[in-house]
């Protein structure tokens, strides 16, 4: 796919520039004069093109559910981890995994977690995931320390922002590169040798600005692994942006902005995880089996963004885009024993849920806590490279244009994009025998998948935005046109070539609505269909995942306040399940595969409150609440081998009844941000609730009956500005040292991050 006629769109927004309305040459940009006013001008067209949402939307008027995690935000609490950062806005669920969030598990409204494949991820509001339609599991997902704001789109407006629309859109917004010298440095230094060194600085003119940002963060982790050696992780990232403008006074103003990122990790991590007795002994522990732990990715990006903005009511915008990813994590698979007989030998999830099954099990769960050599050819440890190579590029085009005819303001968007990606799995196993508490390898090397899938994707949009009186009514179509191509080979006691083609098509409505009530309160109300994609590969009984989802709150904005209660409520007609090593399922053969679960109701409450309480002598109480509640429900009984729903024992399928609800979704979650702020110093504490989750919905297989406990966090933070540039923080996760399960998946129990200090300087101009 790196062919010439993709260079050639790359270059298109570029040569319009130039032929359209060429540049100022480099003596008028030297001489040339700037206003603030002018560079703010210009700041906000850029801003508003990198936003979902919109820059002069008002969000207490918006006729649907988004909330904003700002720059302010995420500078007071100093997340690194997606996950923490996301406990600001209601409906967000999340399953966590290695303690730091490097692979997130996202879902809204009760949308499933796993690797965050059914929410539609963009970064400057451009499709972000690895191959967002043939593979949309985050693998990878951008560093949010560089970030200046998280936006997060719920109901009918996500129509706009798909393929994936049943629960919504997560939109991370980076630096913007600047029209006058600005900069800043960040070093950080804590517990585990966690190291943070945040640098950007960029300049620019009347026509030209330009930004260069990196960032490391690293950390020793704070596992203890059995063999010795870190846990932890690096990663790095680059940006480079470039802006180019034309003079604000001509007729046809014109914007070009180009991005270039690179970014890379290399972690420690492993999907090995710890017995039940383990974990409540040692929650910190890593097995010897987990030794050669470790992923290695890298990412690369270039997007080009072209403005053409005819007048205030009428603009064009277009951007090509290109990413490529590649990752190989070296991690335990499985036991030899469990390829050649799991009923008899037992799987990883099942040995550790019950490692005194019988004398067999026991010796398994010996060998992988290297108290015991291996010394049969099913005591061989087949540790997986899961290589794969990605490709995501399209070009997409929007045209916002406004009116005013008869009292009634609108604002329309009709939007185009033609998007392509491919996936490239070389999945081998590699044999290793422990021998005196360590892994040795025997020399053995399996190919167990070849798979090549690739899709293409022409989708196209209209959102219609009413303002009449009162009221905001958004009217919204979407339609997905997406078409599959899949070469599977298989090598196990035979070589088999499967080569699929499949496709789907779908129209996607609707309307929001929100009317103001009186000054500071309204109410609002949409309904819209929900859609996911099959994906490659899949088998004609596999249907897209689909829903209608209705949404009805109220809403009250001032000066000092804002609240909001909303109910929701998605009636799937299918619930899809995809086969995931992350979900411990099937053998490897079969990742990707996709199983219907049929209609499921989900439906809950979100509720959000901010207020900031203001007293003499500059001091200040900032407040911020959300509480979310998630019911769910299977509405019919069937059989499965998908082992996040029910997992069979032996040759026997496990059954969901009608009823059960799904895993990984607790019915309640609270996030508490209360802060104390006088003059140049502030404080926060930041209170995090989490309910009972299942870890499976039905009946049958190891983890039958088991569930993560509810669990809180208390994180804390504290800065200081001094001399005006300066300024000193100190950040403290899980002050009180909670030991707490994040889940069983996908094999054996995984703790949370324990209390962790955090120090640094940041100096800004």
């Amino acid at each position: 796919m790196k062919n010439m006629n993709f260079l050639l769109l790359l270059s298109l927004p570029l040569i319009s520039l130039l032929i359209l309305n060429p540049l100022a040459s480099a003596e008028d940009q030297f001489l040339s004069t700037q206003s603030t006013d002018t560079s703010e001008e210009v700041e906000i067209l850029r801003l508003e093109e990198l936003s979902i949402i919109g820059e002069d939307e008002d969000l207490g008027k918006i006729a649907g559910s988004a909330q904003v995690v700002d720059e302010e935000s995420l500078e007071r609490d100093e997340y690194d981890n997606i996950h923490r950062v996301l406990n600001h806005v209601p409906g967000v669920n999340v399953r966590g995994e290695d303690g730091y969030g490097l692979r997130p598990n996202i879902g809204l409204r009760g949308s499933t977690t796993e690797r965050s494949q059914k929410i539609t991820l963009m970064e400057d509001g451009v499709l972000i995931a690895p191959a967002p339609y043939s593979a949309p599991a985050a693998y990878y997902f951008p560093m949010v320390s560089r970030m200046t704001a998280v936006e997060v789109v719920k109901g009918p407006s996500a129509i706009a922002n798909g393929p994936n629309t049943v629960g919504g859109s997560i939109n991370l917004i980076t630096r913007p590169a600047p029209f006058e010298s600005e900069g800043g440095l960040d070093i950080g230094y804590g517990t585990d040798a966690y190291r943070k060194a945040h640098l950007f600085y960029g300049n620019g003119g009347s026509q030209f600005a330009w930004l260069l940002e990196g960032l490391h963060i690293g950390s020793d982790g704070f596992k203890d692994l059995d063999t010795g050696g870190d846990t932890g992780f690096e990663k790095n990232n680059v940006m480079l942006k470039l802006l180019f403008n034309t003079d604000l006074d001509k007729t046809i103003y014109q914007q070009v902005d180009v991005k270039l990122n690179y970014a890379d990790e290399r972690s420690d991590e492993t999907y090995l995880g710890l017995s039940e007795a383990d974990f409540a002994n040692t929650p910190y522990r890593r097995y010897a089996a987990s030794e050669n732990g470790l992923m290695d990715w890298e990412h690369k990006q270039v997007q080009v963004k072209h403005l053409i903005e005819f007048n205030e009511d009428l603009s064009f915008q277009t951007t090509v885009y290109h990413h490529e990813f590649e990752r190989s994590w070296t991690k335990l698979n499985r036991f030899q024993g469990e390829k050649d007989d799991p009923e008899k030998n037992g799987t990883l999830s099942g040995i550790l849920a019950n490692p005194t099954t019988n004398t067999t099990v026991s010796e398994f769960f010996s060998i992988l806590r290297g108290e015991s050599n291996s010394r049969l050819s099913t005591h061989t440890l087949l540790v997986g490279t899961n290589a794969r190579e990605y490709i995501s590029q399209g070009v997409q085009t929007v045209l916002n244009w406004r009116s005013s005819l008869k009292g009634i303001e609108q604002k329309m968007a009709l939007g185009l994009r033609y998007h392509e990606d491919e996936i490239q799995r070389n999945h081998t196993e590699d044999g290793f025998n422990m021998s005196n508490g360590r892994l040795v390898a025997d020399g053995s090397t399996a190919p167990v998948l070849v798979n090549d899938e690739n899709a293409k994707a022409l989708s196209a949009y209209i959102q219609d935005e009413m303002q009449i009186n009162k009221l905001t009514l958004t009217v919204g179509l979407r339609v997905e046109d997406i078409r599959y191509q899949s070469l599977k080979k298989i090598q196990n006691e035979k070589t088999l070539n499967e080569r699929k083609s499949n496709s789907n098509r779908i129209l996607l409505p609707g309307v929001g609505a929100f009317y103001q009530l009186t000054p500071t309160l309204g109410v609002l109300g949409g309904i819209h269909k929900g859609f996911v994609p099959t994906g490659p590969g899949q088998t004609d009984d596999v249907e897209p995942e689909e829903s209608v989802n209705y949404e009805l709150g109220l809403r009250h904005s001032s000066e000092t306040t804002e609240a909001e209660v909303i109910g929701f409520f998605n009636n799937y007609s299918n619930l899809k399940g995809v086969c995931g090593v992350s979900t411990a399922c099937g053998t490897g053969n079969d990742i990707g595969d996709a199983v219907n679960g049929g209609e499921v109701h989900v439906y809950g409450l979100e509720a959000r409150l901010a207020h900031e309480w203001l007293f003499a002598e500059d001091w200040r109480v900032p407040f911020h609440l959300t509480y979310s509640f998630t019911e769910s429900e299977f509405q019919n009984t069937f059989n499965t081998d998908f082992s996040l729903w029910a997992v069979k024992e032996g040759s026997t399928p496990g059954t969901v009844q009608k009823g059960d609800r799904l895993p990984y979704m607790p019915k309640h979650k609270l996030n508490l941000n209360l802060g104390l702020a006088h003059k140049a110093w502030e404080g926060t504490a930041n209170i995090s609730y989490t309910g009972k989750q299942l870890e499976q919905s039905g009946s049958g297989g190891p983890l039958e009956g088991s569930s993560v406990a509810a669990y809180t966090v208390v994180d804390l933070a504290g800065r200081w500005d001094f001399k005006t540039l300066h300024a000193l923080y100190l950040k403290i996760d899980n002050v009180l040292d909670k030991t707490y399960l994040l889940s069983r998946r996908p094999f054996g129990a995984r703790p949370g991050k324990p209390q962790t200090f955090g120090l640094g300087y940041k100096y800004t101009f």
